[in-house]
């Protein structure tokens, strides 16, 4: 074979090189051992995915530098925020290469672990010792977190204690704390206290009033982020407890409380879950960085509902409707809600049956969510095998998955780190781990030109949502107010109109946008000149 590469290198006319006697014989024989060592290499690189299943969302090449590098551990983590969605990389110990002690988010976020991080032995093996690092460490701040909140006062304002944990922790305790003062509301309505609910109404109000003097002032950019968040989740706190006084709500079984996203804390297993009517969940701690939160308007709310309830009856989620109204975000958004990694895929008609199954195993072995962008861009024979493989995971969840996750209270169950494995299947003739939080969504963009209608086989594992242009009132209010306004209800009311009357009246030139994305900048520029200006 050396000859034969010799002479390729040495004869620079390609005719003459490809003349040469017995010259396809050794390229047949050249390429059978080429497809040898590739089918080894793929089998390799499977044995070591089935290890860290994280590693079937990083391609190839990088898994090959990733495996080569193992006993480097820095030069590895380029790679680690494709493993993770908001992990970045580590800081390690002063003078080693075998002991980190902070993680760092995308967005710049740092926390600390609560012990030093040892790397030992392969690169697999100590990424999935990692992963259970950060989440028992989320999980020991989220405790903490909790128990500085319980001691909230004149001398330890929430507004004081919010630069005190990070962004995730924050928001998950507010969650917490804001489910309990809600439905202690609603208990001591049923007793007879009917003030109990306005009550909680006027802490709520000066919360957020609290929130809003401190964006008004300086803060760094972290700072700012956070607080912004807070608001985003505060402010849908108060229009829910809103509702339910304005629909004379009967108590904690109303409905009007029971479709709500409500987080609790079990003190006996010192952990977190979900519930949102028949559907229960554990809290997952997958580290989540510093990011904005969705504005909940009653269209997301719905979305909830319809995503969750879907994975309570073990069937996917099929959000569809025009472009640019948060299909994507509001699956992102639960996902964060729950604590879970979202892998985004946007699909294409270059997509084969063998990479949406490698996609599937992933997601199946890790328990997190792939969102599928424009799912009906996949050739219609492609999606006929994907029916298969989609099936082949649910009847999974529902035989292995449905009992670990439907215990009657959650206090009995196991007190051990949520999502588990619960067992194995097999996959396409491949025995594979299942995590059962595992869940698959899929998007599509109605009316394109060149788009597959679904298989009807298909269609019946998805649970169908159509979503509409959002409230751009409700968004406008909550962004007022997380830029600083306090008169935020009437200038949304004024800047939506003068909005919907500018797309209406003026040109209808492409360039001239008044949808959310147009009022969003606006919006944050109006923030800049509000704070750079706080008295006028």
């Amino acid at each position: 074979f050396k000859e034969v590469m010799k002479q390729a290198v040495d004869v620079p006319n390609v005719v003459e090189v490809c003349s040469f006697d017995g010259l396809e014989e050794k390229l047949r024989e050249m390429t059978g051992i080429l497809e040898t060592c590739q089918k080894s290499l793929n089998e390799y690189l499977d044995m070591k995915k089935k290890i860290f299943p994280r590693f079937y969302f990083v391609s190839n090449v990088a898994l090959l530098d990733i495996l080569s590098n193992g006993n480097n551990p820095p030069a590895i983590m380029p790679y680690v925020s494709d493993c993770y969605d908001a992990l970045a990389k580590l800081i390690f110990t002063e003078g080693s290469i075998d002991e980190a002690h902070t993680m760092i988010a995308k967005d710049g976020e740092q926390i600390e672990l609560d012990k030093p991080f040892k790397i030992v032995g392969a690169v697999e093996n100590w990424l999935n010792d990692l992963t259970k690092a950060m989440k028992d460490c989320l999980r020991s701040i989220l405790t903490a977190g909790l128990e500085a909140a319980s001691q909230w006062g004149p001398d330890n304002p929430r507004h004081g204690w919010v630069f005190q944990f990070p962004a995730q922790v924050v928001l998950q305790t507010s969650l917490i704390d804001w489910t309990e003062v809600t439905e202690n509301a609603l208990d001591e309505l049923v007793n007879g206290d009917e003030d109990a609910v306005r009550n909680s109404l006027s802490l709520m109000n000066s919360r957020i009033g609290n929130l809003i003097k401190l964006v008004q002032g300086k803060l760094k950019k972290p700072d700012r982020g956070k607080i912004i968040a807070l608001i985003t989740l505060d402010v849908h706190g108060r229009e829910v407890v809103e509702r339910l006084i304005r629909d004379k709500c009967e108590g904690p079984e109303a409905f009007a409380w029971q479709q709500q996203l409500r987080f609790y804390w079990s003190d006996a297993t010192k952990d977190c879950f979900l519930r949102i009517c028949d559907y229960r969940t554990w809290y997952s701690y997958e580290y989540i960085g510093n990011t904005g939160r969705l504005v909940i308007t009653p269209l997301t709310d719905r979305c909830y509902i319809t995503l969750t309830t879907a994975l309570r009856l073990v069937l996917g989620g099929a959000p569809a409707g025009p472009a640019g109204t948060g299909k994507t975000e509001t699956v992102k958004d639960l996902g964060r809600a729950v604590a879970l990694p979202v892998y985004v895929f946007n699909c294409s008609d270059q997509m084969n049956y063998q990479t949406l199954a490698d996609i599937f195993r992933g997601l199946a072995q890790t328990g997190g969510w792939g969102c599928f962008d424009e799912f009906n861009r996949i050739p219609i024979e492609v999606l006929s095998v994907v029916a298969t493989q989609v099936k082949t995971i649910q009847d999974a969840i529902a035989f292995l998955g449905v009992p670990a996750n439907r215990a009657p209270e959650f206090q009995t169950a196991p007190a051990g780190q949520p999502p588990v494995k619960v067992g194995t299947f097999d996959f396409m003739g491949d025995t594979i781990s299942l995590v059962p939080t595992t869940g698959a969504y899929i998007t599509m963009n109605p009316g394109y030109l060149g788009r597959s209608e679904l298989p009807e086989g298909l269609k019946a594992l998805f649970r169908p949502i159509t979503v509409v242009v959002p409230d751009l009132e409700l968004i406008c209010e909550n962004m007022l107010m997380a830029e600083g306004f306090v008169e935020s209800k009437s200038l949304a009311k004024k800047f939506t109109t003068l909005y919907f009357l500018c797309r209406d009246l003026l040109s209808k030139a492409a360039h001239y946008d008044w949808g959310l994305r147009a009022i969003k900048s606006v919006l944050v520029v109006a923030g800049a000149f509000k704070r750079a200006e706080p008295d006028l």
